[in-house]
């Protein structure tokens, strides 16, 4: 089996994205790849454009006491979001995301 890396699957995805409304079944067959590692692409990839395109993203001043490693992110209505202090940016702002009102 070949082992294929990101840059091959974003030019697939891309191409899914802008065809002609296959299913994933039919897309996947042309282009002789697994249906299943197409979809879990497919969906790892849209979701960091979501994150990359909806999550705006404000300046933070990161002030750090004796014994306090965590920062606190506050949302619309009144959500914070508590983290530690060096947690991956793209996973707190997937985080931000999902807790976000529609």
């Amino acid at each position: 089996m070949q082992r294929r890396g990101r840059k091959f699957w974003r030019k697939v995805v891309d191409e899914y994205e802008a065809s002609s409304g296959e299913t994933h079944a039919e897309f996947a067959a042309r282009h002789r790849v697994e249906k299943t590692t197409f979809e879990r692409w497919l969906y790892l990839l849209r979701g960091e454009r979501v994150v990359r395109e909806k999550v705006r993203m404000l300046p933070v001043q990161v002030a750090v006491g004796h014994g306090d490693q965590h920062v606190l992110v506050e949302l619309d209505g009144g959500l914070g979001l508590r983290v530690a202090v060096g947690t991956d940016p793209s996973y707190v702002a997937a985080l931000v995301t999902a807790l976000r009102p529609c």
